[in-house]
């Protein structure tokens, strides 16, 4: 495995369920969720020489690698409809301990904003926080950092515009 990511058995143990949970919202059928996840290992052992600690985290990658095998499996579904399942299979889709899908999708989304955010300077990050996150205008924002408010006006520019990026490049955004 590469030098900056964890050994699998490490990846496996803090991933699988998330990584599951995921699939599973997204394609409604256990098997196919399990079969996402597996894919998701055998292709994050096989390319580890390609995960970048610098373009974002192990969850990021493990979640980008898991989006592309969903895509994989939904355009193949609608492209040769699926027979109806069997009983068992119907029933288990309906089972109690399946996952709430809006939570997962907030997990999912905090990670990589989270990723995103970390990889910005702590200027930029400082003055998306305080004008987005928190409500503040661009004079107080300006007059809590004690800089100019064309300061802060331009570091929430750009510091969007490379939040933008990362996230484009972690295929987030399109």
């Amino acid at each position: 495995m590469a030098r900056n990511l964890r050994p699998l058995a490490a990846l496996q143990e803090d991933y699988t369920g998330p990584l599951h949970a995921y699939a599973l919202r997204r394609l409604g059928d256990r098997r196919a969720a399990e079969e996402v996840v597996q894919d998701t290992f055998v292709r994050a052992w096989r390319h580890a020489d390609r995960f970048d600690p610098t373009r974002g985290s192990e969850a990021a990658w493990l979640f980008t690698i898991a989006g592309n095998l969903v895509i994989d499996r939904l355009r193949r579904r609608s492209a040769r409809p699926v027979v109806s399942g069997t009983l068992d299979d119907r029933a288990a889709m309906t089972a109690p301990d399946v996952v709430d899908e809006p939570a997962v999708d907030r997990i999912i989304e905090t990670w990589q904003l989270a990723e995103a955010m970390a990889n910005l300077s702590d200027e930029h990050r400082t003055a998306i926080v305080l004008c987005h996150h928190r409500g503040h205008s661009v004079a107080e924002a300006a007059d809590i950092l004690e800089v100019p408010e064309g300061t802060v006006k331009s570091r929430v520019h750009y510091g969007l515009r490379a939040l933008r990026l990362h996230l484009e490049e972690q295929g987030v955004l399109g």
